[in-house]
Protein backbone atom coordinates (compact mmCIF):
# COMPACT_ATOMS: atom_id res chain seq x y z
CA UNK A 1 0.00 0.00 0.00
CA UNK A 2 2.86 2.55 0.51
CA UNK A 3 4.42 1.94 -3.07
CA UNK A 4 1.02 2.49 -4.31
CA UNK A 5 0.48 5.97 -2.39
CA UNK A 6 4.24 7.14 -3.07
CA UNK A 7 3.46 6.52 -6.26
CA UNK A 8 -0.02 8.38 -6.23
CA UNK A 9 2.25 11.26 -4.23
CA UNK A 10 4.85 11.32 -7.09
CA UNK A 11 2.16 11.66 -10.14
CA UNK A 12 0.06 14.39 -8.47
CA UNK A 13 3.15 16.64 -8.29
CA UNK A 14 3.64 16.25 -12.14
CA UNK A 15 4.72 19.23 -13.51
CA UNK A 16 2.43 20.99 -15.95
CA UNK A 17 2.81 21.54 -19.75
CA UNK A 18 1.48 25.38 -20.51
CA UNK A 19 -1.55 26.16 -22.50
CA UNK A 20 -0.30 26.10 -26.24
CA UNK A 21 2.01 23.07 -25.26
CA UNK A 22 -1.04 21.03 -23.94
CA UNK A 23 -3.14 21.92 -27.11
CA UNK A 24 -0.23 20.06 -28.93
CA UNK A 25 0.14 17.22 -27.29
CA UNK A 26 -3.68 16.33 -27.30
CA UNK A 27 -3.33 16.88 -31.15
CA UNK A 28 0.03 14.32 -30.91
CA UNK A 29 -2.37 11.63 -28.80
CA UNK A 30 -5.10 12.07 -31.27
CA UNK A 31 -2.90 10.93 -34.17
CA UNK A 32 -2.58 7.17 -32.41
CA UNK A 33 -5.93 7.14 -30.43
CA UNK A 34 -7.78 8.25 -33.50
CA UNK A 35 -6.33 5.02 -35.28
CA UNK A 36 -9.43 2.69 -33.61
CA UNK A 37 -11.85 5.27 -34.29
CA UNK A 38 -10.95 5.54 -37.81
CA UNK A 39 -11.60 2.01 -38.40
CA UNK A 40 -15.34 3.16 -38.73
CA UNK A 41 -14.07 3.08 -42.45
CA UNK A 42 -13.94 -0.46 -42.64
CA UNK A 43 -17.52 -0.35 -41.67
CA UNK A 44 -18.59 1.51 -44.74
CA UNK A 45 -16.71 -0.95 -46.26
CA UNK A 46 -18.49 -4.22 -45.18
CA UNK A 47 -21.21 -4.64 -48.01
CA UNK A 48 -17.89 -4.16 -50.52
CA UNK A 49 -15.95 -6.52 -48.68
CA UNK A 50 -18.61 -9.49 -48.40
CA UNK A 51 -18.97 -9.21 -52.18
CA UNK A 52 -15.49 -9.28 -53.10
CA UNK A 53 -15.24 -12.43 -50.68
CA UNK A 54 -18.35 -13.99 -51.59
CA UNK A 55 -19.87 -13.53 -47.95
CA UNK A 56 -22.77 -13.36 -46.35
CA UNK A 57 -23.58 -10.84 -43.77
CA UNK A 58 -23.30 -12.92 -40.52
CA UNK A 59 -19.48 -13.77 -41.76
CA UNK A 60 -18.36 -10.38 -41.72
CA UNK A 61 -18.56 -10.88 -38.26
CA UNK A 62 -15.36 -11.96 -37.97
CA UNK A 63 -14.01 -8.90 -39.41
CA UNK A 64 -14.97 -7.66 -36.03
CA UNK A 65 -14.59 -10.30 -33.87
CA UNK A 66 -11.02 -11.13 -34.31
CA UNK A 67 -9.90 -7.18 -34.58
CA UNK A 68 -11.92 -6.05 -31.46
CA UNK A 69 -10.31 -9.57 -29.33
CA UNK A 70 -6.93 -8.83 -30.15
CA UNK A 71 -7.67 -4.69 -29.29
CA UNK A 72 -9.07 -5.60 -25.82
CA UNK A 73 -6.39 -7.92 -24.73
CA UNK A 74 -3.50 -6.38 -25.58
CA UNK A 75 -5.43 -2.45 -24.96
CA UNK A 76 -5.61 -3.61 -20.95
CA UNK A 77 -1.94 -5.52 -21.26
CA UNK A 78 -0.34 -2.24 -22.41
CA UNK A 79 -2.68 -0.05 -20.20
CA UNK A 80 -0.85 -1.93 -17.44
CA UNK A 81 2.64 -1.95 -18.93
CA UNK A 82 1.86 1.86 -20.00
CA UNK A 83 1.88 2.64 -15.42
CA UNK A 84 4.86 0.33 -15.26
CA UNK A 85 6.87 1.45 -17.42
CA UNK A 86 5.85 4.21 -19.31
CA UNK A 87 2.61 5.75 -21.15
CA UNK A 88 4.92 7.42 -23.44
CA UNK A 89 6.92 4.64 -24.50
CA UNK A 90 3.79 2.07 -24.90
CA UNK A 91 2.23 5.14 -27.03
CA UNK A 92 5.20 5.10 -29.38
CA UNK A 93 5.46 1.57 -29.71
CA UNK A 94 1.89 0.75 -30.66
CA UNK A 95 2.12 3.76 -33.05
CA UNK A 96 4.84 2.25 -35.27
CA UNK A 97 3.54 -1.55 -35.23
CA UNK A 98 0.22 0.28 -36.12
CA UNK A 99 1.92 1.81 -39.47
CA UNK A 100 3.69 -1.07 -40.13
CA UNK A 101 0.34 -2.96 -40.09
CA UNK A 102 -1.89 -1.45 -41.72
CA UNK A 103 0.34 -0.61 -44.83
CA UNK A 104 0.42 -4.71 -45.43
CA UNK A 105 -3.44 -5.58 -44.74
CA UNK A 106 -5.07 -4.18 -47.70
CA UNK A 107 -3.27 -6.82 -49.61
CA UNK A 108 -4.93 -9.61 -48.13
CA UNK A 109 -5.66 -12.29 -51.14
CA UNK A 110 -8.23 -13.90 -49.34
CA UNK A 111 -10.73 -13.67 -46.00
CA UNK A 112 -8.67 -15.93 -44.13
CA UNK A 113 -5.64 -13.71 -44.51
CA UNK A 114 -7.82 -10.52 -44.07
CA UNK A 115 -9.17 -12.12 -40.92
CA UNK A 116 -5.52 -12.90 -39.60
CA UNK A 117 -4.00 -9.45 -40.52
CA UNK A 118 -7.88 -7.52 -38.62
CA UNK A 119 -5.94 -9.58 -35.93
CA UNK A 120 -2.47 -7.87 -36.14
CA UNK A 121 -4.15 -5.00 -36.08
CA UNK A 122 -6.63 -4.93 -33.39
CA UNK A 123 -2.74 -5.89 -31.77
CA UNK A 124 -0.98 -2.79 -32.80
CA UNK A 125 -4.09 -0.05 -32.23
CA UNK A 126 -4.90 -2.07 -28.43
CA UNK A 127 -1.16 -1.26 -28.12
CA UNK A 128 -1.08 2.69 -29.53
CA UNK A 129 -4.71 3.45 -27.62
CA UNK A 130 -4.10 1.77 -24.29
CA UNK A 131 -2.61 4.78 -22.55
CA UNK A 132 -4.03 7.89 -24.54
CA UNK A 133 -6.29 8.94 -21.37
CA UNK A 134 -3.86 8.75 -19.37
CA UNK A 135 -1.56 10.89 -21.10
CA UNK A 136 -4.24 13.27 -21.87
CA UNK A 137 -4.88 13.78 -17.93
CA UNK A 138 -1.15 14.24 -17.80
CA UNK A 139 -1.14 17.47 -19.74
CA UNK A 140 -3.68 19.79 -17.41
CA UNK A 141 -4.05 19.50 -13.70
CA UNK A 142 -6.31 17.76 -12.00
CA UNK A 143 -9.35 20.47 -11.82
CA UNK A 144 -9.27 20.70 -15.55
CA UNK A 145 -8.93 16.56 -15.72
CA UNK A 146 -12.98 16.66 -17.26
CA UNK A 147 -12.47 19.68 -19.71
CA UNK A 148 -9.27 17.12 -21.02
CA UNK A 149 -11.33 13.91 -21.24
CA UNK A 150 -14.00 15.31 -23.06
CA UNK A 151 -11.72 16.74 -25.40
CA UNK A 152 -10.08 13.19 -26.26
CA UNK A 153 -13.58 11.90 -26.56
CA UNK A 154 -14.56 14.73 -28.72
CA UNK A 155 -11.07 13.58 -31.03
CA UNK A 156 -12.12 10.18 -31.11
CA UNK A 157 -15.60 10.96 -32.09
CA UNK A 158 -14.27 13.38 -35.04
CA UNK A 159 -12.26 9.96 -35.91
CA UNK A 160 -15.42 8.32 -35.94
CA UNK A 161 -17.16 10.85 -38.06
CA UNK A 162 -14.57 11.03 -41.07
CA UNK A 163 -14.09 7.19 -40.88
CA UNK A 164 -17.47 6.18 -42.72
CA UNK A 165 -17.09 9.35 -44.80
CA UNK A 166 -13.47 8.98 -45.76
CA UNK A 167 -14.28 5.44 -46.37
CA UNK A 168 -16.80 5.75 -49.04
CA UNK A 169 -14.57 7.82 -51.06
CA UNK A 170 -11.60 5.96 -50.47
CA UNK A 171 -13.52 2.21 -51.66
CA UNK A 172 -15.35 4.08 -54.47
CA UNK A 173 -11.95 5.11 -55.88
CA UNK A 174 -8.99 2.92 -55.13
CA UNK A 175 -11.76 -0.09 -53.74
CA UNK A 176 -11.69 -1.61 -50.29
CA UNK A 177 -8.09 -2.18 -49.65
CA UNK A 178 -7.37 1.56 -49.29
CA UNK A 179 -9.59 1.61 -46.20
CA UNK A 180 -6.70 0.20 -44.37
CA UNK A 181 -3.74 1.57 -46.11
CA UNK A 182 -4.84 5.21 -45.09
CA UNK A 183 -3.85 5.07 -41.78
CA UNK A 184 -0.32 3.83 -41.84
CA UNK A 185 0.84 7.47 -42.10
CA UNK A 186 -1.35 8.40 -39.55
CA UNK A 187 0.45 6.11 -37.40
CA UNK A 188 3.85 6.98 -38.23
CA UNK A 189 2.89 10.68 -37.40
CA UNK A 190 1.94 9.99 -34.11
CA UNK A 191 4.93 7.84 -33.43
CA UNK A 192 7.24 10.55 -35.20
CA UNK A 193 5.77 13.61 -33.16
CA UNK A 194 5.44 11.53 -29.66
CA UNK A 195 8.82 12.98 -28.73
CA UNK A 196 7.30 16.12 -27.82
CA UNK A 197 4.91 14.87 -25.39
CA UNK A 198 5.34 15.06 -21.68
CA UNK A 199 8.02 12.56 -20.63
CA UNK A 200 7.17 9.38 -18.47
CA UNK A 201 7.97 9.34 -15.33
CA UNK A 202 10.92 6.81 -14.18
CA UNK A 203 10.60 3.91 -11.95
CA UNK A 204 12.83 4.79 -9.18
CA UNK A 205 12.12 1.47 -6.46
CA UNK A 206 13.22 -1.89 -8.01
CA UNK A 207 11.85 -3.07 -11.29
CA UNK A 208 8.74 -3.61 -11.33
CA UNK A 209 7.20 -7.40 -12.41
CA UNK A 210 4.36 -8.09 -14.65
CA UNK A 211 1.74 -10.52 -14.49
CA UNK A 212 2.12 -12.79 -16.72
CA UNK A 213 0.27 -15.82 -15.64
CA UNK A 214 -2.45 -13.22 -15.20
CA UNK A 215 -2.17 -11.89 -18.71
CA UNK A 216 -2.25 -15.78 -19.97
CA UNK A 217 -5.01 -16.36 -18.05
CA UNK A 218 -6.65 -13.36 -19.13
CA UNK A 219 -6.34 -13.68 -23.04
CA UNK A 220 -7.79 -17.44 -22.99
CA UNK A 221 -10.91 -16.25 -20.86
CA UNK A 222 -11.31 -13.48 -23.45
CA UNK A 223 -11.00 -15.96 -26.56
CA UNK A 224 -12.92 -18.82 -24.43
CA UNK A 225 -15.98 -16.18 -24.08
CA UNK A 226 -15.79 -15.66 -28.03
CA UNK A 227 -15.66 -19.40 -29.06
CA UNK A 228 -18.58 -19.86 -27.01
CA UNK A 229 -20.74 -16.96 -28.16
CA UNK A 230 -19.96 -18.02 -31.78
CA UNK A 231 -20.13 -21.90 -31.40
CA UNK A 232 -23.44 -21.78 -29.60
CA UNK A 233 -24.76 -20.42 -32.90
CA UNK A 234 -22.56 -21.98 -35.36
CA UNK A 235 -21.67 -25.39 -34.03
CA UNK A 236 -24.12 -28.55 -35.02
CA UNK A 237 -23.04 -30.38 -32.02
CA UNK A 238 -24.21 -28.90 -28.95
CA UNK A 239 -21.16 -30.21 -26.73
CA UNK A 240 -18.81 -27.73 -28.48
CA UNK A 241 -20.19 -25.05 -27.18
CA UNK A 242 -20.68 -26.19 -23.73
CA UNK A 243 -17.22 -27.75 -23.77
CA UNK A 244 -16.21 -23.77 -24.44
CA UNK A 245 -18.05 -22.24 -22.22
CA UNK A 246 -16.68 -24.70 -19.25
CA UNK A 247 -12.62 -23.38 -20.51
CA UNK A 248 -14.10 -19.78 -19.96
CA UNK A 249 -15.54 -21.14 -16.90
CA UNK A 250 -12.42 -22.19 -15.69
CA UNK A 251 -10.18 -19.66 -17.02
CA UNK A 252 -11.61 -17.06 -15.61
CA UNK A 253 -11.91 -18.51 -12.18
CA UNK A 254 -7.57 -19.13 -12.41
CA UNK A 255 -7.77 -15.39 -13.68
CA UNK A 256 -9.39 -14.15 -10.43
CA UNK A 257 -6.76 -16.39 -8.05
CA UNK A 258 -4.45 -14.98 -10.15
CA UNK A 259 -4.63 -11.68 -9.17
CA UNK A 260 -5.83 -12.37 -6.01
CA UNK A 261 -2.47 -13.30 -4.76
CA UNK A 262 0.34 -11.79 -7.60
CA UNK A 263 1.88 -8.90 -5.80
CA UNK A 264 1.06 -6.48 -9.20
CA UNK A 265 -1.38 -7.70 -10.69
CA UNK A 266 -2.45 -6.77 -14.71
CA UNK A 267 -6.11 -6.07 -13.53
CA UNK A 268 -6.76 -5.18 -9.62
CA UNK A 269 -10.05 -7.27 -9.54
CA UNK A 270 -10.55 -6.13 -5.72
CA UNK A 271 -11.90 -2.99 -7.37
CA UNK A 272 -14.80 -4.59 -8.85
CA UNK A 273 -15.69 -4.62 -4.88
CA UNK A 274 -17.00 -1.19 -5.54
CA UNK A 275 -20.67 -1.15 -6.54
CA UNK A 276 -19.95 2.10 -8.17
CA UNK A 277 -17.11 0.95 -9.90
CA UNK A 278 -18.71 -2.62 -11.35
CA UNK A 279 -21.77 -0.70 -12.30
CA UNK A 280 -20.27 1.33 -14.36
CA UNK A 281 -18.41 -1.07 -16.13
CA UNK A 282 -21.66 -2.89 -17.06
CA UNK A 283 -22.81 -0.05 -18.04
CA UNK A 284 -20.05 0.50 -20.51
CA UNK A 285 -20.51 -3.01 -21.82
CA UNK A 286 -24.48 -2.53 -22.25
CA UNK A 287 -24.35 0.34 -24.37
CA UNK A 288 -21.83 -0.07 -26.37
CA UNK A 289 -23.12 -3.68 -26.83
CA UNK A 290 -26.61 -2.22 -28.38
CA UNK A 291 -25.55 0.69 -29.61
CA UNK A 292 -22.95 -1.22 -32.38
CA UNK A 293 -26.43 -2.32 -34.29
CA UNK A 294 -26.29 1.19 -35.97
CA UNK A 295 -22.31 0.31 -37.09
CA UNK A 296 -22.73 -3.59 -37.80
CA UNK A 297 -26.23 -2.83 -39.59
CA UNK A 298 -26.86 0.57 -41.18
CA UNK A 299 -24.40 0.42 -44.02
CA UNK A 300 -25.67 -2.85 -45.43
CA UNK A 301 -29.08 -1.26 -44.95
CA UNK A 302 -28.31 1.98 -47.08
CA UNK A 303 -27.22 -0.51 -49.32
CA UNK A 304 -30.00 -2.38 -49.65
CA UNK A 305 -32.24 1.03 -49.87
CA UNK A 306 -30.10 1.40 -53.47
CA UNK A 307 -31.16 5.11 -52.77
CA UNK A 308 -27.34 6.62 -51.73
CA UNK A 309 -23.81 6.58 -53.28
CA UNK A 310 -20.99 5.03 -50.78
CA UNK A 311 -20.50 8.56 -50.05
CA UNK A 312 -23.52 9.43 -49.53
CA UNK A 313 -23.66 6.45 -47.16
CA UNK A 314 -20.74 7.67 -45.24
CA UNK A 315 -21.72 11.15 -44.63
CA UNK A 316 -24.99 9.49 -42.94
CA UNK A 317 -23.28 7.21 -40.60
CA UNK A 318 -21.22 9.62 -39.85
CA UNK A 319 -23.80 11.55 -37.96
CA UNK A 320 -23.40 8.85 -35.34
CA UNK A 321 -19.99 10.38 -34.17
CA UNK A 322 -20.83 13.75 -34.82
CA UNK A 323 -23.33 13.32 -32.17
CA UNK A 324 -20.84 12.43 -29.87
CA UNK A 325 -18.63 14.86 -30.97
CA UNK A 326 -21.20 17.25 -29.91
CA UNK A 327 -21.93 15.63 -26.32
CA UNK A 328 -18.03 16.13 -25.72
CA UNK A 329 -18.14 19.54 -26.15
CA UNK A 330 -21.21 19.98 -24.03
CA UNK A 331 -19.88 17.75 -21.26
CA UNK A 332 -16.70 19.76 -21.17
CA UNK A 333 -18.59 22.63 -20.31
CA UNK A 334 -21.69 21.56 -18.25
CA UNK A 335 -21.28 23.07 -14.62
CA UNK A 336 -19.83 21.02 -11.60
CA UNK A 337 -23.44 20.82 -10.37
CA UNK A 338 -24.29 18.39 -13.61
CA UNK A 339 -22.39 15.26 -12.04
CA UNK A 340 -20.57 12.77 -13.64
CA UNK A 341 -23.37 10.12 -12.79
CA UNK A 342 -25.94 12.35 -14.41
CA UNK A 343 -24.21 12.46 -18.03
CA UNK A 344 -23.97 8.20 -17.43
CA UNK A 345 -27.77 7.85 -16.89
CA UNK A 346 -28.85 10.44 -18.91
CA UNK A 347 -25.99 8.83 -21.84
CA UNK A 348 -27.87 5.44 -21.32
CA UNK A 349 -31.20 6.80 -22.15
CA UNK A 350 -30.76 9.23 -25.00
CA UNK A 351 -28.89 6.48 -26.72
CA UNK A 352 -31.24 4.02 -26.62
CA UNK A 353 -34.12 6.25 -28.25
CA UNK A 354 -31.35 6.53 -31.12
CA UNK A 355 -31.30 3.04 -31.69
CA UNK A 356 -35.29 2.60 -31.74
CA UNK A 357 -35.83 5.69 -33.44
CA UNK A 358 -32.99 4.42 -36.00
CA UNK A 359 -35.60 1.38 -36.80
CA UNK A 360 -38.56 3.05 -36.82
CA UNK A 361 -36.86 5.84 -39.66
CA UNK A 362 -34.70 3.32 -41.50
CA UNK A 363 -38.12 2.55 -43.78
CA UNK A 364 -38.93 5.80 -44.66
CA UNK A 365 -38.59 7.53 -48.49
CA UNK A 366 -36.53 10.40 -46.94
CA UNK A 367 -33.38 9.74 -45.07
CA UNK A 368 -33.51 12.69 -43.01
CA UNK A 369 -35.12 11.42 -39.82
CA UNK A 370 -32.90 8.19 -39.88
CA UNK A 371 -30.13 10.43 -39.95
CA UNK A 372 -32.06 12.47 -36.74
CA UNK A 373 -32.18 8.83 -35.09
CA UNK A 374 -28.39 8.00 -35.72
CA UNK A 375 -27.38 11.28 -34.49
CA UNK A 376 -28.89 11.10 -31.38
CA UNK A 377 -27.61 7.82 -30.65
CA UNK A 378 -24.54 8.74 -31.09
CA UNK A 379 -25.36 11.76 -29.06
CA UNK A 380 -26.38 9.59 -26.27
CA UNK A 381 -23.35 7.23 -26.33
CA UNK A 382 -21.01 10.71 -26.16
CA UNK A 383 -22.67 11.67 -22.92
CA UNK A 384 -22.34 8.55 -21.26
CA UNK A 385 -18.49 9.01 -21.95
CA UNK A 386 -17.68 12.11 -20.62
CA UNK A 387 -19.00 10.97 -17.31
CA UNK A 388 -17.62 7.33 -17.98
CA UNK A 389 -14.28 8.53 -18.40
CA UNK A 390 -14.24 11.21 -15.51
CA UNK A 391 -15.88 8.85 -12.90
CA UNK A 392 -13.65 5.86 -13.99
CA UNK A 393 -10.44 7.63 -13.38
CA UNK A 394 -11.58 9.35 -10.44
CA UNK A 395 -12.84 6.18 -8.92
CA UNK A 396 -9.49 4.03 -9.41
CA UNK A 397 -6.14 5.54 -7.35
CA UNK A 398 -4.00 8.00 -9.88
CA UNK A 399 -1.37 5.20 -10.20
CA UNK A 400 -3.60 3.13 -11.80
CA UNK A 401 -4.91 6.09 -14.57
CA UNK A 402 -3.30 3.86 -17.26
CA UNK A 403 -5.58 0.83 -16.29
CA UNK A 404 -8.05 3.48 -15.88
CA UNK A 405 -8.27 4.44 -19.75
CA UNK A 406 -7.56 0.85 -20.47
CA UNK A 407 -10.40 -0.55 -18.84
CA UNK A 408 -13.21 1.88 -20.52
CA UNK A 409 -11.62 0.87 -23.48
CA UNK A 410 -11.72 -2.83 -22.93
CA UNK A 411 -15.01 -2.63 -21.78
CA UNK A 412 -16.08 -0.74 -24.83
CA UNK A 413 -14.63 -3.23 -27.04
CA UNK A 414 -15.88 -6.25 -25.14
CA UNK A 415 -19.42 -4.67 -25.78
CA UNK A 416 -18.91 -4.71 -29.76
CA UNK A 417 -17.73 -8.67 -29.34
CA UNK A 418 -20.66 -9.55 -28.28
CA UNK A 419 -23.04 -7.41 -30.55
CA UNK A 420 -21.48 -8.78 -33.43
CA UNK A 421 -22.21 -11.55 -32.19
CA UNK A 422 -25.21 -11.36 -31.27
CA UNK A 423 -26.82 -8.62 -33.48
CA UNK A 424 -25.95 -10.87 -36.44
CA UNK A 425 -27.64 -13.99 -34.93
CA UNK A 426 -30.78 -11.71 -33.66
CA UNK A 427 -31.18 -10.67 -37.50
CA UNK A 428 -30.86 -13.91 -39.42
CA UNK A 429 -33.03 -14.92 -36.67
CA UNK A 430 -35.96 -12.91 -37.76
CA UNK A 431 -35.54 -13.88 -41.27
CA UNK A 432 -38.68 -11.70 -43.15
CA UNK A 433 -38.94 -11.80 -46.62
CA UNK A 434 -39.04 -8.00 -46.51
CA UNK A 435 -35.21 -7.51 -45.73
CA UNK A 436 -35.99 -3.61 -44.52
CA UNK A 437 -38.47 -4.98 -42.13
CA UNK A 438 -36.21 -7.56 -41.12
CA UNK A 439 -33.61 -4.56 -39.95
CA UNK A 440 -36.44 -2.61 -38.56
CA UNK A 441 -36.95 -5.68 -36.46
CA UNK A 442 -33.38 -6.22 -35.02
CA UNK A 443 -33.41 -2.47 -34.10
CA UNK A 444 -36.22 -1.99 -32.62
CA UNK A 445 -35.23 -5.26 -29.87
CA UNK A 446 -32.05 -3.90 -29.43
CA UNK A 447 -33.21 -0.68 -28.73
CA UNK A 448 -36.28 -1.82 -26.51
CA UNK A 449 -33.47 -4.10 -24.68
CA UNK A 450 -31.42 -0.62 -24.29
CA UNK A 451 -33.79 1.09 -23.03
CA UNK A 452 -34.37 -1.52 -19.88
CA UNK A 453 -30.96 -2.33 -19.27
CA UNK A 454 -30.28 1.81 -19.25
CA UNK A 455 -33.32 2.70 -16.51
CA UNK A 456 -31.78 -0.45 -14.11
CA UNK A 457 -28.61 0.44 -14.26
CA UNK A 458 -29.39 4.65 -13.71
CA UNK A 459 -31.32 3.58 -10.55
CA UNK A 460 -28.21 1.13 -9.18
CA UNK A 461 -25.90 3.66 -10.20
CA UNK A 462 -27.45 6.37 -8.62
CA UNK A 463 -27.61 4.61 -5.12
CA UNK A 464 -23.62 3.51 -5.08
CA UNK A 465 -20.92 6.76 -5.66
CA UNK A 466 -18.06 6.21 -3.58
CA UNK A 467 -14.28 5.79 -4.99
CA UNK A 468 -12.22 2.86 -4.52
CA UNK A 469 -10.36 3.17 -1.17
Amino acid sequence: MSNKLAADAELTQRTYPGAARAALGMIIISFGAMLGPLDSAVNIAFPAITAAFGLRISDIQWIVIVYVLMQSCFSIIFGKLGDLYGHRRVFMFGSGLAALIHAVAGFAPNYPVLVALRGLQGIAIGISMSCGPALATFLYPPASKRAALSFYTMLFGIGLAIGPVLGGWLIETFGWPAVFWYRAPIAFTALALAFLLPGDIPNKGPAPAFDYAGTLWLMLSLASFVGMLTLARQSEYAALPVAMLLIWIATAVLFVRQERKAVDPVLHVEFYKNPSFAGIQLATLSINFFNFSVFLLVPYLLVIRGDTSLIVAGLMLGLYPLGQILAGLIGSRLSKSVTSMMLVSAGLIIASFGVIASGLTGTLKTLAPLGAALFTAGFGLGTFQVGNLDLTTSILPVSARGMAGSLVNVLRLLGIIVGAAIITWVYDSLAQPDRLQQFRSTFLIMGGLELFCAIVLSRFLFRHTTPVS
